[in-house]
């Protein structure tokens, strides 16, 4: 049986999945980050685990090509990244953004917008066979409304208490636990020591400290969902969408935090007058595999 694998390497994990040539999941495997601007190597090894993990487990079926969905390939040479794989597996690869693929599995290909938050966050929009992206600049230049930028907010909020001789709220006092902090100054080796998806695993302690009324982790979330909807409704009007519109989301905090959602699908619904939500769970990876079938089929 021949088949293809699908890749999805994101900020946090990489996630590869075999898919048979009619689109029948047949294995797949995870491995750590496969963001190429955190560390090139060590993504690349990160991906090489996952390719290597599906091709064993199907020993004696033939791959006939990769198809990599990669967050941070837009800044570095696609040709040398296609090239490694190339040589490393002989098989035709594939080379797309992790946004991109995400879009194709989520809306099967359709004309809208996908909004995604996680660790960062971005707006692929597709119009016409057009892809226009909002947001997606990273943690130092925006990601507003995503998990970094939840726990930024959160780390902010302590250390303004604390320079205005402010009691400390309940948020900051969870913070300062979580953290291990002997002093105030520990927040700033925490911040500069740890990599990004450190800070952005601080929304949980924002999230619940929300649900137990605490106001100040009430309007980081608030805040975050606006942040979320002004990316895909900026993008909704460069794009010139008329009439319906379809939206989906993808990642944790639009997913899973409806403190956030609720606030983002208002927002979104206020402007747009008739929006199709997208609600079905697809795996990017699969978006990966249609995108090289429509490409090398």
């Amino acid at each position: 049986m021949d088949y293809i694998i699908g890749i999805d390497g994101g900020g946090t994990k990489t996630e590869a999945v075999a898919y048979s040539l009619n689109g029948q999941e047949l294995a797949a495997s995870k491995s750590g980050y496969g963001n190429l601007l955190i560390n090139y190597n060590t993504a690349i090894t990160h991906i090489d685990e996952c390719i290597t993990a599906c091709k064993t487990a199907l020993t004696g079926y033939t791959c006939k090509g990769i198809s990599l969905g990669l967050a941070g390939s837009k800044a570095l040479s696609k040709e040398e990244i296609k090239r490694y794989f190339y040589d490393r597996y002989q098989v035709e690869v594939g080379l797309y953004d992790d946004a991109m693929i995400a879009h194709e599995a989520l809306l099967h290909g359709k004309d809208g917008i996908l909004t995604i938050a996680g660790t960062g966050a971005v707006s692929i929009g597709k119009k016409d066979g057009v892809y226009e992206y909002g947001g997606g600049w990273g943690h130092l230049l925006g990601d507003e409304g995503s998990g970094y930028w939840i726990g930024h907010q959160a780390l902010i909020l302590l250390t303004k208490e604390h320079d205005q001789s402010r009691p400390y709220s309940s948020l900051s006092q969870t913070i300062l636990q979580h953290v291990k902090a002997d002093t105030i100054h520990d927040i700033k080796k925490f911040v500069y020591s740890s990599p990004k998806s450190e800070v952005a695993l601080l929304t949980p302690l924002v999230v619940n400290q929300a649900r137990n009324h605490k106001q100040e982790a009430s309007d980081i979330l608030q805040q975050a969902g606006k942040h979320l909807a002004n990316m895909t409704l900026h993008l909704y009007k460069k794009q010139r969408f008329e009439g319906s519109c379809l939206l989906a989301c993808k990642g944790s905090i639009l997913t899973e935090v409806p403190e956030v959602f609720d606030v983002y699908k208002k927002a979104c619904e206020k402007e747009i007058k008739h929006i199709q939500w997208a609600t079905q769970r697809v795996s990017s990876a699969k978006g990966a595999y249609q995108l090289f079938m429509n490409e090398y089929k």
